[in-house]
C-alpha cells in the first residue's frame, strides 16, 4: 500500500504540492490521498473476485451444455457467495477519517488496515486459482471445497470490520 500512496504523492499537481507545505494541510492531504488509494485498491480487488465469478459462470455454461448438471446448485451458491464477497470488498468502510472528524485514525492504524487489505490479494488469487482448477464436469466435491474456501474468505473479510471498529473505538490511540 505504501508504494501506491508514494506513487500517488508523486503525481500531485503544483497546487497540491504548495498546499502540502502549509502546516496542518499536509496531513489532511496525505489522509485524503490514502483514502483514494484505499478505494482504488478495494475496487481492483472486487474486480478480481468478479472475474473469478465470471470464470465460474463460464464453467457452469460449459457443464450445462455437456449435460453435467449434478452440481449446478452448488455452483449457483458459490457464484452468489463470490458476488457477495465482491460487493463487501467494494463497499467496505474506508480506512480514513476526515479532517474534522471526532475520531482520528493515525497513520500507524491506517497502515495496519492497508496491510490487511493487501493480504486479501493472496486470498482472492487463491479463490481465482481454485475456480480455474475446477474439473470439466460439475464435480460436487470440488464445488463444495470452493464454497468452503469462499466462506473462509468471507469470514476473513469480517476481520477487517473488527480491525476498523477497534481502531475507531480507540480513536487512534
Amino acid at each position: 500500500m505504501t508504494d501506491g500512496v508514494e506513487r500517488a504523492q508523486d503525481r500531485r499537481n503544483l497546487l497540491e504540492r504548495i498546499a502540502a507545505r502549509i502546516p496542518g494541510i499536509k496531513g489532511y492531504l496525505d489522509r485524503e490521498l490514502r483514502r483514494e488509494v484505499d478505494k482504488m485498491q478495494r475496487d481492483w480487488l472486487a474486480e478480481q473476485v468478479d472475474r473469478a465469478r465470471g470464470s465460474l459462470n463460464g464453467k457452469v455454461r460449459d457443464w450445462s451444455r455437456a449435460g453435467s448438471i449434478a452440481g449446478l446448485d452448488l455452483a449457483a451458491t458459490a457464484e452468489k457467495a463470490l458476488d457477495r464477497l465482491a460487493n463487501r470488498i467494494r463497499h467496505a468502510d474506508y480506512g480514513y477519517t476526515g479532517f474534522f472528524e471526532a475520531v482520528k485514525i493515525r497513520e500507524r492504524e491506517l497502515a495496519a488496515l492497508y496491510e490487511f487489505d493487501l493480504g486479501l490479494i493472496a486470498m482472492v488469487d487463491a479463490l481465482a486459482a481454485q475456480v480455474e482448477a475446477l474439473p470439466a464436469s460439475a464435480a460436487e466435491p470440488a464445488l463444495r471445497e470452493l464454497l468452503e474456501a469462499i466462506t473462509r474468505a468471507d469470514r476473513r473479510f469480517d476481520e477487517r470490520a473488527r480491525i476498523f471498529e477497534d481502531v475507531t473505538e480507540k480513536g487512534g490511540r
